[in-house]
């Protein structure tokens, strides 16, 4: 029964695809150096302290990110996911881990769920398309979508 919910959701997501060759980006010190010390100082006095849990989380995010889609890396959507996220939490050429992490995290989530339901015979193929054009590669949005 998991190899066809997996054909079935390859089917469904690999005409969508967005991102194929978007590889998992190396971790730069720089960016959170930069986020982290823009954040924790005020008036010129950097709190030295936050700015060390801020490096710390910025790490921790990028090593879970990092973990998330080793983990997923053989299906076709984490690509996707990988993109959307990287994109959404970089800004000015600067990338917030943190939050990168959370998102990939929320993603896979979402798709968990999405898997959920079609075991289950929750949802339907049409329902599953109609969503996913939608909001691919936002799989949370796509289980909400589903929901509502």
């Amino acid at each position: 029964m998991v190899r066809i919910i997996q054909i079935l959701i390859f089917t469904i997501f690999s005409f969508n695809s967005i991102s194929a060759e978007f590889n998992f980006p190396k971790y730069d010190e720089n960016q959170p150096d930069k986020l982290c010390k823009d954040k924790w100082t005020k008036r010129g006095v950097l709190d030295e302290k936050m700015y060390n849990y801020c490096i710390g989380n910025a790490q921790k995010g990028y090593n879970k990110a990092l973990d998330i889609y080793e983990e997923f890396e053989n299906m076709v959507w984490i690509n996707d996911v990988l993109k959307h996220s990287f994109e959404k939490w970089t800004k000015r050429d600067n990338t917030d881990y943190r939050m990168f992490a959370y998102e990939i995290d929320q993603q896979k989530e979402g798709f968990l769920d999405l898997e959920y339901e079609v075991d289950q015979g929750n949802v339907t193929e049409a329902e599953v398309k109609k969503c996913s054009n939608k909001w691919y590669p936002q799989f949370r949005m796509i289980v909400y979508c589903l929901k509502n």
